[in-house]
């Protein structure tokens, strides 16, 4: 039987690769992978998209510093606002660069998965060793298509012996070939579940966060290694799990106990600040630490992992097959189509560039696209990230559409940009 035929009777992680990857935008493929919308838009005032906010905090936020300036689409979901009128972007930036700012996570989708057969489940899904992780232990997760290239992420949490939480970022669904894999175990339950979050970024983040915990959980959270949770409780006794990631530190809890701790946030303006999307790009782009990319804009089914730098995300010690599999194996044959780089305009008053825009050289060839723009406060200009071809060089010159020339530095961009200026 031929590979494909047999994988879409219940095997693609046996799949070989269908297609080559290419140099697509997918904001180009569909506009709902990617807008931003002011509130008067009629597809605000329809109501039509989703919208997953169980928790209220953009309410509630509103209720304290005004309306929202707008609503950021990504993948077909709200996934955030852009800011608010009474809240403005240079207090949120302070926040997150030296104080504490509070993101709302409503956006995301999560998943619950339990059953013996659980892990085996999800390593079907993912390069990753997901049986490996332990109980309060959290990994950073790619899923993958049959091309080596990326399905969605999601944060995947054991918080027991055979129980994991998901939070999938994103275009906010079910890896594309769970069904599949469901029907490839028999004891293993997948489940909508009963949690929302949202994270802290900032230099005193895990001090604010002590501050919405019962004090006897305070100790446990500052000591809390990367990627690792653990259940605690908060000022009113309810329970959730405390998360730290490499940027940031988060709160997993039911709606109406994240509800409640939202309120402690907004009366806590002297120690953490809500920020919304704005101030959230300008912290990608200027972060040092990790490469902090969006799925479906910065990775998405058009990225091959070898050539976007999440080769680390494939775990060497995993020998079970999994969708992509085949093609993560041969990054000599399926990678090289681009690469991932910063943007740098070489004039301070550069105008921001669309997501998805194309890019070309100063000869007038195709360069590539725009994953994210925003403004970096930290070099006063417009930053951005694009996925360029490989003929585009390090250091080189790249233009936009309006004629900008914007310089090529290698990533993460700050520690780059004093080698390439």
């Amino acid at each position: 039987m031929n590979t494909c035929v047999k994988a879409l009777t219940g095997e693609p992680w046996m799949c070989p690769p269908r297609f080559e990857v290419e140099l697509i935008s997918p904001v180009v493929a569909s506009e709902w992978t990617w807008r931003q919308l002011g509130p008067e838009h009629s597809a605000i005032q329809a109501n039509f998209l989703r919208h997953n906010d169980a928790e209220k905090a953009i309410d509630l936020i509103s209720e304290r510093y005004g309306d929202p300036l707008g609503y950021c689409v990504l993948g077909g979901n709200i996934a955030c606002v852009s800011g608010w009128q009474d809240l403005d972007f240079d207090r949120q930036y302070r926040a997150v660069t030296t104080g504490a700012g509070a993101f709302p996570c409503g956006g995301m989708y999560y998943l619950h998965v339990t059953g013996c057969d659980a892990a085996r489940t999800l390593e079907l899904l993912t390069p990753r060793s997901i049986s490996r992780l332990e109980i309060g232990q959290a990994a950073f997760t790619l899923f993958t298509t049959p091309e080596g290239t990326v399905d969605t992420e999601a944060i995947v949490l054991r918080d027991g012996p055979h129980s994991y939480q998901l939070s999938i970022g994103g275009d906010t669904r079910p890896p594309s070939w769970l069904f599949e894999a469901l029907n490839h175990q028999l004891e293993v339950t997948v489940e909508d579940a009963n949690l929302t979050s949202f994270n802290i970024k900032g230099p005193r983040r895990n001090t604010a966060m002590a501050r919405l915990v019962a004090p006897e959980c305070v100790p446990a959270i500052t000591r809390l290694p990367t990627f690792r949770g653990i259940p605690v409780r908060t000022r009113l006794g309810a329970h959730v799990w405390v998360l730290r990631t490499i940027v940031g530190i988060e709160m997993w809890g039911p709606p109406e106990v994240i509800h409640d701790v939202w309120h402690d946030i907004l009366l806590d303006s002297d120690h953490v600040m809500p920020c919304g999307w704005d101030v959230l790009a300008s912290f990608r782009l200027e972060c040092a630490q990790i490469q902090f990319f969006l799925c479906p804009l910065d990775i998405h089914r058009s990225t091959y992992l070898h050539d976007v730098g999440l080769a680390h995300v494939i775990s060497r010690s995993k020998h079970s097959p999994f969708v992509g599999q085949l093609a993560l194996q041969q990054p000599e044959r399926r990678g090289g189509a681009l690469w991932m780089a910063g943007l740098v305009p070489t004039t301070v008053d550069a105008s921001r560039l669309a997501v998805g825009e194309v890019l070309h050289t100063l000869g007038g060839a195709r360069a590539g696209y725009v994953t994210t723009a925003g403004r970096s406060p930290a070099v006063g200009r417009e930053l951005c990230f694009a996925h360029l071809s490989r003929h585009v060089v390090q250091g080189s010159l790249i233009r936009s559409e309006d004629a900008t020339a914007w310089r090529v530095v290698p990533l993460p961009i700050l520690p780059n940009l004093n080698d390439h200026s």
